[in-house]
Protein backbone atom coordinates (compact mmCIF):
# COMPACT_ATOMS: atom_id res chain seq x y z
CA UNK A 1 0.00 0.00 0.00
CA UNK A 2 1.60 3.12 -1.25
CA UNK A 3 1.63 6.61 0.81
CA UNK A 4 1.13 9.38 -0.78
CA UNK A 5 1.80 12.95 0.53
CA UNK A 6 0.52 16.12 -1.44
CA UNK A 7 1.28 19.60 0.02
CA UNK A 8 -0.33 22.65 -1.12
CA UNK A 9 2.62 24.84 -1.16
CA UNK A 10 0.42 27.59 -1.92
CA UNK A 11 -1.52 27.49 0.69
CA UNK A 12 1.00 26.83 3.33
CA UNK A 13 2.80 30.46 1.89
CA UNK A 14 -0.65 32.20 2.14
CA UNK A 15 -1.17 30.98 5.61
CA UNK A 16 2.38 32.21 6.65
CA UNK A 17 1.84 35.38 5.22
CA UNK A 18 -1.40 35.83 6.61
CA UNK A 19 0.09 34.84 10.52
CA UNK A 20 2.63 37.85 9.51
CA UNK A 21 0.26 40.18 8.90
CA UNK A 22 -1.97 39.47 11.34
CA UNK A 23 0.89 39.56 14.03
CA UNK A 24 1.75 43.68 12.45
CA UNK A 25 -2.03 44.29 12.60
CA UNK A 26 -2.06 43.32 16.52
CA UNK A 27 0.89 45.46 17.35
CA UNK A 28 -0.50 48.61 15.43
CA UNK A 29 -3.63 48.29 17.10
CA UNK A 30 -2.07 47.82 20.11
CA UNK A 31 -0.02 51.16 19.35
CA UNK A 32 -3.04 53.43 18.53
CA UNK A 33 -4.68 51.92 21.78
CA UNK A 34 -1.83 53.12 23.97
CA UNK A 35 -1.17 56.02 22.07
CA UNK A 36 2.76 55.31 22.07
CA UNK A 37 4.58 54.61 18.91
CA UNK A 38 6.91 52.57 21.23
CA UNK A 39 5.41 49.58 23.32
CA UNK A 40 8.19 46.94 23.24
CA UNK A 41 11.50 47.27 23.41
CA UNK A 42 12.09 45.79 19.87
CA UNK A 43 10.43 48.34 18.32
CA UNK A 44 12.50 51.27 19.02
CA UNK A 45 15.65 50.60 21.59
CA UNK A 46 17.14 53.65 21.92
CA UNK A 47 13.86 55.63 21.78
CA UNK A 48 12.49 53.66 24.27
CA UNK A 49 15.44 54.72 27.15
CA UNK A 50 14.96 57.90 25.65
CA UNK A 51 11.29 58.04 26.65
CA UNK A 52 12.05 56.10 30.22
CA UNK A 53 14.61 59.36 30.79
CA UNK A 54 11.72 61.78 30.38
CA UNK A 55 9.30 59.86 32.22
CA UNK A 56 11.96 59.72 34.98
CA UNK A 57 12.63 63.45 34.59
CA UNK A 58 8.63 64.10 34.62
CA UNK A 59 8.35 61.89 38.45
CA UNK A 60 11.38 64.36 39.51
CA UNK A 61 9.93 67.45 38.43
CA UNK A 62 6.04 65.91 40.12
CA UNK A 63 8.26 65.78 43.20
CA UNK A 64 9.55 69.27 42.99
CA UNK A 65 6.44 70.67 41.88
CA UNK A 66 4.52 69.02 45.43
CA UNK A 67 7.81 70.35 47.34
CA UNK A 68 7.04 73.61 45.87
CA UNK A 69 3.46 73.54 47.07
CA UNK A 70 3.96 72.70 50.51
CA UNK A 71 6.80 75.69 50.52
CA UNK A 72 3.79 77.96 49.42
CA UNK A 73 1.37 76.34 52.20
CA UNK A 74 3.88 76.83 54.85
CA UNK A 75 4.58 80.92 54.24
CA UNK A 76 0.84 81.16 53.45
CA UNK A 77 0.38 80.02 57.30
CA UNK A 78 3.53 82.00 58.62
CA UNK A 79 2.16 85.19 57.03
CA UNK A 80 -1.18 84.58 58.07
CA UNK A 81 -0.04 84.27 61.83
CA UNK A 82 2.47 87.10 61.14
CA UNK A 83 -0.89 89.42 60.33
CA UNK A 84 -2.83 87.94 63.57
CA UNK A 85 0.40 88.94 65.24
CA UNK A 86 0.52 92.60 63.63
CA UNK A 87 -3.40 93.13 64.40
CA UNK A 88 -2.67 91.79 68.37
CA UNK A 89 0.76 94.39 68.66
CA UNK A 90 -1.93 97.39 67.53
CA UNK A 91 -4.29 96.18 69.93
CA UNK A 92 -1.51 96.48 72.02
CA UNK A 93 -0.63 99.87 71.29
CA UNK A 94 -3.66 100.94 71.22
CA UNK A 95 -4.06 99.36 74.77
CA UNK A 96 -1.44 101.40 76.31
CA UNK A 97 -2.62 105.06 74.79
CA UNK A 98 -5.76 104.24 76.35
CA UNK A 99 -4.22 103.83 79.58
CA UNK A 100 -2.00 106.56 79.64
CA UNK A 101 -5.68 108.42 79.61
CA UNK A 102 -5.52 110.46 82.55
CA UNK A 103 -9.77 110.08 82.89
CA UNK A 104 -9.20 106.42 83.25
CA UNK A 105 -9.45 105.39 86.67
CA UNK A 106 -7.64 102.10 88.23
CA UNK A 107 -10.31 99.57 87.07
CA UNK A 108 -10.49 100.77 83.51
CA UNK A 109 -6.94 100.24 83.35
CA UNK A 110 -6.70 96.76 85.23
CA UNK A 111 -8.71 95.83 82.86
CA UNK A 112 -6.43 97.21 79.93
CA UNK A 113 -3.86 95.45 81.54
CA UNK A 114 -6.11 92.26 81.81
CA UNK A 115 -6.69 92.61 77.71
CA UNK A 116 -2.77 93.35 77.18
CA UNK A 117 -1.44 90.42 79.59
CA UNK A 118 -3.73 87.93 77.34
CA UNK A 119 -2.56 89.80 73.73
CA UNK A 120 0.76 88.78 75.35
CA UNK A 121 0.14 85.25 75.83
CA UNK A 122 -1.43 84.83 72.62
CA UNK A 123 1.94 86.06 70.78
CA UNK A 124 4.27 83.79 72.78
CA UNK A 125 1.32 80.78 71.47
CA UNK A 126 1.55 82.30 68.10
CA UNK A 127 5.75 82.44 68.51
CA UNK A 128 5.50 78.53 69.19
CA UNK A 129 3.11 77.34 66.09
CA UNK A 130 4.48 74.29 63.87
CA UNK A 131 3.07 73.75 60.31
CA UNK A 132 3.35 69.78 59.90
CA UNK A 133 5.83 69.20 63.10
CA UNK A 134 7.82 72.08 61.67
CA UNK A 135 8.17 75.28 63.78
CA UNK A 136 7.03 78.94 62.02
CA UNK A 137 9.29 80.92 63.91
CA UNK A 138 12.37 78.75 64.88
CA UNK A 139 15.67 80.88 66.52
CA UNK A 140 19.07 80.18 66.22
CA UNK A 141 19.09 76.57 65.97
CA UNK A 142 22.47 74.79 66.75
CA UNK A 143 23.49 71.46 64.74
CA UNK A 144 24.00 69.36 67.43
CA UNK A 145 20.15 68.31 67.40
CA UNK A 146 19.09 70.57 70.42
CA UNK A 147 16.12 71.78 68.36
CA UNK A 148 15.05 71.38 64.95
CA UNK A 149 15.46 73.72 62.46
CA UNK A 150 13.18 75.01 59.79
CA UNK A 151 16.43 75.82 57.25
CA UNK A 152 19.38 74.78 56.54
CA UNK A 153 22.80 75.36 54.49
CA UNK A 154 25.57 72.95 54.43
CA UNK A 155 28.42 75.68 55.34
CA UNK A 156 27.11 77.28 58.18
CA UNK A 157 26.87 75.96 62.18
CA UNK A 158 23.77 77.49 62.81
CA UNK A 159 20.29 78.29 60.90
CA UNK A 160 18.70 81.50 61.75
CA UNK A 161 15.08 82.28 61.06
CA UNK A 162 12.09 84.64 61.36
CA UNK A 163 11.22 84.86 65.44
CA UNK A 164 8.98 86.93 66.64
CA UNK A 165 9.85 89.52 69.83
CA UNK A 166 7.74 89.96 72.14
CA UNK A 167 6.94 92.85 73.99
CA UNK A 168 7.05 92.42 77.69
CA UNK A 169 5.57 95.83 78.48
CA UNK A 170 3.65 96.45 81.44
CA UNK A 171 1.08 99.13 81.64
CA UNK A 172 1.74 101.91 84.47
CA UNK A 173 -0.45 102.13 87.48
CA UNK A 174 -1.77 105.66 87.23
CA UNK A 175 -3.39 105.69 90.66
Amino acid sequence: MPLSINTNHAAVKASLNLSRNQDLLTKSMNRLASGKRIIDTSDDAGGLAIAMKLNSSIERLEGVKSNVKNATSYLDVQDGILQGAAGIIERMSELKSLSQDVLKNSADIDTYNTEFKNLQVQLYQMSREKFNGVSLFATTTERNGSTNAVFSENNSTTDNTVSILLLRVELPDLK
